[in-house]
């Protein structure tokens, strides 16, 4: 099935632009109004269940969580809709896509459950890799943080080895700051986590 996003901006270089117009347009008015200089992401944000309990609990901050899936952005807005929520916005765009056009800063990044392509041959299509990390890193507050989450212990193993070669992040001692349940973390009760800070 084609995706009609795609369809409208298949160009890399259109999708950026589009991505930094929507920041511009609906990102830098609430950090105005919040009074706030940085923003937490989800990556891989699902139906937003654990985004949306999380920004219930601290109301002063700003949140965007982010999917490739239309459904499920459709679906996590309309929670945001449904409750009139102001401290939340989803968007369906790639991650470093999405990075790569933000104009401000980030917090806080949490990614949980993402795909662990497990096959060897595979690898190089996680998520987690030494140049997504640098880029991160670029977006990231001093001191800010990333938290990653994943029932795989192949790619836990992976993050964790790439944050440690990283010479921008290192991991800290520190707990995963929101218990909220969501669609994976019922599905998929096992898991394992970390959080690394920027240096």
């Amino acid at each position: 099935m084609s995706d009609p996003y795609l369809e409208l901006h298949r160009q890399k270089q259109d999708r950026k632009k589009r991505g930094g117009e929507w920041v511009e347009n609906f990102i830098f008015p609430r950090l105005i109004e919040y009074d706030l200089s940085a923003i937490n992401l989800e990556i891989g944000c699902g139906h937003g269940h654990w985004l949306v309990n999380y920004s219930q609990t601290e109301t002063s901050q700003l949140f965007v969580g982010i999917d490739l899936i239309s459904k499920r952005i459709k679906k996590a807005a309309s929670k945001v809709t449904k409750q009139n929520l102001k401290n939340i916005f989803f968007y369906k765009a790639e991650a470093t896509e999405f990075i790569e056009c933000l104009d401000t800063k980030i917090s806080k990044t949490f990614i949980m459950y993402p795909d662990p392509w497990p096959k060897y041959k595979h690898h190089k299509r996680r998520l987690i890799q030494l140049p997504f990390l640098k880029l991160l890193s670029s977006r990231t507050l001093d001191d800010g943080e990333f938290y990653f989450k994943t029932d795989h212990s192949g790619y836990f193993e992976w993050a964790t080895s790439m944050v440690s070669e990283s010479t921008y992040w290192k991991i800290i001692d520190k707990e995963w700051p929101h218990k909220a349940k969501s669609y994976f973390s019922e599905l998929l009760p096992k898991n394992q986590s970390f959080c690394a800070r920027r240096l």
